[in-house]
């Protein structure tokens, strides 16, 4: 910024200044030419008609310096014309240098940049569409960044939906298969499939742009992470051996986001469901104290011969910027068989 405030306020040629210049070095050149070539012309002339012994009447010395003059006036007046149509031609070029610019920045999608030469109008038109140029240049390249950024977030609501709705049907599907249901057991699936529910609908509220990340004073931190470690095993118990340690999560309030953590656990679910090894525990350890929250699933990688979908990361995604909101991180640590994700997270104070 100050280099381009330093740019405009300097003094700049005048382009009319410069075509005056051009005119007056041009008249200059042509009329010495002019008196160089009259008065050695006419010394020539007279040295000439001396040794041929003519001489000539005052009338025809009269014609004769009227001749030359004439002559030299002429090649003057074409020096003068060939010398100033040079010197204006070379800022004429330029102008088309620009326009060829111009040309080659569209063709280019602003991606060149125009020469400066010389010190005047012409120049700071040329600076100005490079800097417009530079301008549309880095606003483009703002506008993609900012349409990836929305296509990643609509992709990462729409694979969190997707997980509460795969549970359901596995819940739904579970109640189809089993004969008989206590009250208990079927108060606790209509439970789990209302907290499903809502959260479809909190998450398409999200999608449809209607609410963002909507932090609340949560009392007990602990009472909600015993909430959601219990949803998150109670989605995985059918296929897994499940194992929660909350044992070093002392109690402490926060500001929270429910449904985003919720959407930590069902991301966390949905990764074991379509990659862990089934023969072996997940494990889940929550620990964390004053505002600090660590998240650590561990788990056994499922066999290669087995039929295993092709990860797409997009879950993972979600949870690093979900950590991010919270200034924390996704660290995720990876082996030929053991598969262990660490979320830490920073709870700000409840107001």
């Amino acid at each position: 910024m100050r280099t381009e405030k330093k740019t405009d306020s300097r003094k700049r040629r005048r382009l009319s200044g410069e075509i005056l210049e051009f005119l007056l070095v041009s008249f200059a050149i042509s009329a010495f030419t002019f008196c160089f070539l009259y008065f050695t012309s006419e010394s020539m002339a007279d040295t000439y008609l001396a040794q041929l012994g003519i001489l000539l009447s005052a009338s025809g010395q009269a014609v004769l310096k009227i001749w030359l003059r004439n002559l030299c006036l002429t090649a003057s007046v074409v020096i003068f014309l060939i010398l100033f149509l040079f010197l204006l031609g070379q800022r004429m070029a330029y102008l088309l240098k620009i326009i060829r610019g111009v040309d080659a920045l569209q063709a280019s999608r602003m991606d060149s940049t125009i020469p400066l030469e010389g010190d005047d109008e012409l120049t700071e038109l040329a600076e100005r569409i490079n800097a417009l140029a530079a301008s549309e240049k880095e606003l483009a390249a703002k506008e993609q960044k900012m349409q990836d950024e929305k296509n990643a977030w609509a992709r990462s609501l729409s694979h969190d939906i997707r997980t509460p709705l795969t549970s359901m049907l596995s819940y739904t599907q579970l109640l189809q298969d089993r004969d008989s249901l206590s009250e208990t057991e079927m108060r606790d699936y209509i439970r789990l499939m209302q907290t499903k529910t809502e959260q479809i609908r909190e998450l398409t509220d999200r999608l449809l742009g209607r609410e963002t990340q909507n932090p609340e004073p949560v009392e007990h931190i602990r009472l909600l992470m015993e909430q959601l470690a219990a949803e998150w095993e109670e989605s995985l118990e059918e296929r897994f051996l499940c194992r929660t340690d909350l044992s070093g999560l002392s109690d402490f309030s926060g500001m929270a986001d429910i449904y985003a953590f919720r959407r930590i656990f069902d991301n966390l679910a949905s990764n074991t469901e379509k990659y862990a090894d089934p023969q072996r525990p997940v494990e889940l350890l929550i620990t964390g104290k004053e505002n600090h929250l660590t998240i650590t699933q561990k788990n056994g990688i499922r066999k290669r011969q087995e039929t295993v979908p092709e990860s797409s990361g997009i879950g993972l995604n979600s949870i690093r910027r979900i950590a991010a909101d919270y200034g924390g991180t996704l660290d995720i640590q990876k082996s030929r068989q053991d598969f262990t994700a660490e979320i830490s997270l920073s709870l700000p104070p409840c107001l």
